[in-house]
């Protein structure tokens, strides 16, 4: 019945086995040199901006290791055996890092939030490791539906796995998620070596796969299913006769799993907490891409779209109907590890689509039977055009995924509207200018402040605060195009990031507008024209800041223990050679100093030796005023000093020499 359906180039006339044999390893290098390009072409995605949320995890854990030198990963709530594969991927690129200077001693080095690295080359090198064992997949699905089902099956379960958008996304991740697909692919197998020889070296082999796999995540434990039906189908009524080899399985893989993740023994309390949490996590059904215990057409939502799309889905339920009727071993087998997987998650309150990743790779199986099976019958009533026939199956069956890869592909390559939008900050906006931007900060001294909603004030505000540009993102305001209430706030855009085109590009859309900030919108200038060394001091906002930093509420009356918000305006007039410090102080009647702040500007990103001619430097200088400060009215006077010599750069007042080294801004009152 077979024959009447699989057309098997080894047995049908024309060229010999030995061509068909170089023909099939030519496919498969072009095939997993396909899948290792269109993941790495485009692996370096909105760097160094990072949008999933799990990726940071293991970049940390591993950064933690090397600091520390401790390799207990010390967190549980997955296990470690691609921290470690991870681990062994970084140190490499560290070391070579430290060599050429690119790294120095991590101790001293701001790592990374989980919207931002300042170290992408640990994620690009982190990721090109999911990569390799992406394209590693590919292998394992042909060899897999080979001896299986045929060579043609082999080739087209390799083809969906190197296509799927699904699959291609995920291997473009520091996420555990690929590697557990194919150790489970690896269990799978050794599962079906045993159903078909019952030997010693197939149950260990298969043992110690299930181990591996269940510590890359521990979700895919449920591997251990197939080595147990394997052992049902093979021995049959012997089966508790020859139990002892099954035991055997089941000790190489729990020395799989403490070889992954030893310190599930060496620190059982930690890895016991860790376990533990991960099931409240999944338990708690608060987050996730969709949320509910048993939420079926969620998961069918999800297959039939992004997860297989719906050829697929067709073409995998006739594929484990073949499976069933001519493999029958094989079929039941699939099922042992398919339906508990889904079971378990259906199961749970929070549902994430990454957790399905082995599930869409064990499927490049009974598609690729599917696929070979359909080319085989139409190819026996046409034998003059199986060449049109095979070519017609998989673009049916493949080309969907295939433009969808490609078209993510594109969107990855002409890059992230973050990312272009930095660069055009950094080739545009001067040294020390402030950006209002509805965006999260960056670690350390951000470029901008973060604005819940840009309309929420008025542009006049905005240069009061002493803003040069706003930053709009359409994460705020929900739609790609934008909004007219940011046209009637700010007029034309600057700079536009992302085009008239939806998700044309990764990231969201951006759009840079221009304040108009001159000197006339300093709210407390000084009374005549203060210069100090090539700038010009324009006078500050000074009141209460608000909790979002954003700006302050203009106040000459302060609690002790309070912060006294000020942000100075300095046009700058000439370059400084050198890079001098703002300091701001607070003086009492007697002209004692009782609270101050000395700083660099920006602190540190932007010193004075960087600030440009012709341009506004707005620095915040927050100052927290003692909780012991009596009541009564002090003094704020600002200056500049160079903090090796102590030096003070000359001070001019309407044109006059200064022998004073301070301007003196204006008072305030601290009440009780």
């Amino acid at each position: 019945m077979r024959a009447s359906l699989i057309h098997d180039p080894a047995t049908a006339p024309g060229p010999s086995r030995a061509g068909w044999w170089r023909w099939e390893w030519l496919a498969l290098g072009m095939i997993t040199l396909v899948a290792f390009a269109v993941r790495a072409w485009t692996v370096r995605g909105g760097l160094p901006f990072v949008d999933h949320p799990d990726e940071p995890n293991p970049i940390n854990y591993v950064v933690a290791m090397l600091q520390t030198g401790d390799p207990n990963p010390h967190f549980f709530q997955k296990p470690s055996l691609y921290v470690y594969l991870l681990l062994a991927v970084l140190t490499l690129h560290y070391r070579w890092g430290q060599a050429t200077g690119l790294y120095s001693d991590l101790n001293q080095m701001l790592i990374t939030t989980y919207r931002y690295t300042t170290i992408p080359g640990f994620f690009l090198w982190g990721r090109m490791l999911t990569v390799v064992i992406g394209s590693l997949m590919v292998l394992t699905v042909f060899v897999l539906g080979k001896r299986v089902w045929g060579r043609a099956a082999g080739l087209i379960a390799a083809l969906f796995v190197a296509l799927s958008p699904f699959l291609m996304r995920h291997s473009q991740y520091v996420t555990t998620d690929v590697a557990s697909a194919w150790l489970v692919l690896l269990a799978f197998a050794a599962a079906i070596a045993v159903a078909r020889t019952g030997r010693w070296r197939d149950y260990l082999a298969a043992g110690a796969f299930v181990g591996l796999a269940a510590s890359t995540k521990y979700n895919a434990g449920v591997v251990a299913l197939t080595m147990i039906a394997a052992h049902g189908l093979y021995w049959k009524r012997r089966s508790l006769v020859r139990l002892p080899m099954l035991i055997g399985a089941g000790v190489a893989a729990l020395l799989g799993f403490l070889v992954g993740t030893p310190y599930a023994l060496l620190s059982w309390p930690e890895f016991l907490q860790g376990l533990l949490g991960q099931v409240g996590d999944y338990s708690a059904g608060v987050h996730g891409d969709f949320v509910g215990a048993w939420n079926l057409r969620g998961y069918l939502d999800f297959f039939w779209g992004e997860g297989l799309g719906a050829i697929a889905c067709v073409a995998l339920i006739a594929g484990i109907v073949l499976l069933l009727r001519q493999r029958r071993d094989v079929g039941l087998i699939w099922l042992s590890f398919a339906v508990p997987y889904l079971i378990l998650h259906l199961a749970q309150s929070s549902h994430f689509v990454r957790n399905l990743v082995p599930l869409v790779g064990m499927s490049a199986l009974p598609i690729g039977v599917a696929g070979a099976a359909l080319i085989g019958w139409l190819t026996e009533r046409a034998p003059r055009y199986r060449v049109v026939i095979g070519a017609a199956v998989l673009a049916v069956l493949l080309l969907p995924s295939a433009a969808e890869t490609l078209g993510y592909s594109a969107r990855l390559a002409r890059g992230d509207t973050r990312v272009q939008a930095l660069s055009w900050i950094d080739a545009n906006v001067p040294p020390g200018a402030r950006i209002a931007a509805e965006l999260l900060p960056l670690p350390g001294e951000s470029r901008w402040t973060q604005a819940a909603a840009l309309p929420q004030h008025d542009l006049g505000w905005y240069r009061r605060q002493g803003y040069a540009y706003l930053l709009a993102c359409s994460d705020v305001w929900k739609q790609w195009p934008i909004p007219e209430s940011y046209g009637q706030l700010a007029g034309a855009p600057l700079a536009e990031f992302g085009g008239s085109e939806p998700r044309a590009m990764l990231g969201p859309h951006l759009v840079v507008y221009a304040t108009g900030l001159a000197a006339a919108d300093v709210p407390l200038p000084p009374a005549q024209t203060v210069q100090l060394g090539g700038a010009r001091f324009l006078g500050a906002a000074l009141g209460q800041p608000d909790e979002s930093m954003l700006g302050v509420q203009p106040t000459r009356v302060f609690k002790a223990g309070e912060v006294l918000g000020l942000r100075s305006f300095w046009q700058i007039e000439q370059p400084f050679h050198e890079d001098f410090f703002i300091f701001v102080h607070l003086l009492d009647a007697a002209g004692t100093t009782v609270a101050q702040r000395d700083a660099p500007p920006w602190q540190g990103r932007f010193p004075t030796s960087s600030w440009h001619p012709d341009s506004i430097v707005v620095d915040v200088n927050d100052l927290p005023l003692p909780p012991a400060l009596p009541p009564g009215d002090y003094t704020i006077v600002v200056g500049m000093f160079d903090p090796a010599s102590g030096a003070h750069p000359t001070m001019r007042v309407a044109g006059q020499t200064q022998t004073t080294d301070a301007v003196r801004l204006t008072t305030i009152s601290i009440k009780k």
